[in-house]
């Protein structure tokens, strides 16, 4: 490829990726007004009968990003994350719990002495301000990472993550699971328009790819036709065609997560697009390659 269709190869290369980085915040930001709205619940939430003894022993069964709360005086409750981490948490300042007990998220208009908030005589240490701004639905709610805030018998607790009621089911059989309806009667389920604009959002980032995958591998196909009229091999080409748009790539790739990295720590949004800017790079990779071996197969013919 000549410098020009290098820099055009890049140049969509970076648009896929860029589209992608922001269709991953907007899923990300959807994703944490969501759990605002449905009273931090982001996965499967049932209610069910057990200890907290029992469902941590149990804690492997179930997906990342699965807690349980239990309730205690008014707006206060405590969580102890059985798997993974809470992402999901919407925050306006600090940031989410660490797993460490001794931490809380306080909304924004409970009393905080410095960092820290007293509960039943106990102190935490407040690490976020809950609620995407200040003036939220969870604007008086106290969440306390503390497991001994746990019955030692069987109690009612609010249990939360992917197919949690599922998994629960499987591990404490013939326990009752009451499963909390996600009817259209709540607001934040009536959004039919942003999963909508995610999906178009993604189809857009893979035609963007293919088609500077395939443009790349006419490019290289060109130049690859001149080399075979030198003596060159087929392979040999591919190779060097194969290499030059995975250089491409690679800066594409470090640039789009660069830029990620850059939102990550600017907002409180848990965001991860490696996946996707790597999928990116390598649908291009993998276009551009196939394109080219498709059309040196004629040269055997």
């Amino acid at each position: 490829m000549t410098k020009q269709q290098i820099t055009a190869t890049a140049g969509l290369l970076l648009l896929a990726m860029l589209l992608a980085v922001l269709v991953g915040v907007f899923d990300a930001r959807r994703r944490v007004i969501a759990a605002e709205g449905n009273d931090l619940r982001t996965g499967q939430s049932a209610w069910v009968i057990a200890t907290i003894d029992e469902l941590m022993r149990a804690r492997s069964a179930f997906e990342p990003g699965t807690k349980v709360f239990v309730g205690l005086d008014g707006d206060v409750r405590a969580v102890v994350v059985l798997s993974g981490q809470w992402t999901d948490v919407p925050l306006h300042d600090g940031h989410a719990l660490t797993g460490r007990p001794g931490e809380a998220l306080a909304g924004a208009d409970v009393a905080v002495r410095g960092d820290d908030i007293a509960v039943d005589g106990k102190t935490y240490n407040v690490v976020g301000r809950l609620g995407v701004r200040a003036a939220s639905l969870l604007s008086d709610d106290v969440i306390i990472a503390d497991p001994s805030r746990f019955s030692a018998s069987p109690q009612r607790l609010l249990l939360d993550g992917p197919s949690s009621a599922h998994h629960y089911s499987a591990q404490l059989p013939g326990r009752s699971v009451e499963i909390i309806d996600d009817g259209t009667n709540r607001r934040t389920n009536v959004d039919a328009v942003s999963p909508i604009l995610v999906a178009l959002g993604s189809l857009v980032v893979v035609l963007i790819a293919v088609v500077a995958g395939l443009q790349a591998g006419r490019w290289e196909l060109r130049a690859a036709a001149v080399r075979f009229t030198t003596g060159i091999r087929p392979l040999t080409t591919l190779r060097s065609a194969a290499a030059r748009v995975a250089v491409i790539g690679t800066a594409a790739c470090t640039t789009a997560l660069a830029g990620a990295a850059v939102v990550r720590q600017t907002t409180i949004l848990d965001l991860d697009v490696t996946t996707a800017v790597v999928a990116v790079g390598t649908v291009v990779l993998a276009v551009s390659v196939t394109s080219l071996w498709q059309g040196t197969r004629r040269w055997n013919c």
